[in-house]
């Protein structure tokens, strides 16, 4: 299936058409965007340099990185655990806790009679 182009498809098209045009028809706008290409490459060069000459210890830091996101989560899930059996802990109590209270009322009940 053919995807026709829409309307705003074909004006931008037609715009970065018109604004290529304007700017490839002064010299002082061709220098400038000549330049700026320079400079776009020249940080991907030096970005890159650094990668290769830091590989090494950037591999080490993620790997440490990693190490200590894993070491973070089996802790949050070991507290997650504790959490949930203090929860269940406190639930068992809370009712034993109610039944307790309502055992000790109908004493004082049948005491009262």
């Amino acid at each position: 299936m053919v995807k026709k182009c829409t309307m705003f498809c074909k004006g931008a098209w037609i715009g970065g058409a018109i604004a290529l045009g304007v700017l490839l028809s002064k010299k002082e706008y061709r220098e400038r965007v000549a330049k700026e290409a320079k400079q776009v490459k020249q940080c991907t060069v030096d970005a890159v340099n650094f990668v290769r000459d830091n590989r090494e210890q950037i591999i080490a830091h993620i790997r440490e990185t990693a190490n200590e996101v894993s070491t973070m989560m089996r802790d949050i899930s070991e507290d997650v655990k504790q959490l949930s059996q203090a929860a269940s802990h406190l639930k068992e109590s809370s009712e034993e806790i109610v039944k307790a209270t309502k055992e000790a009322a109908a004493e004082i009940k049948t005491l009262k009679k």
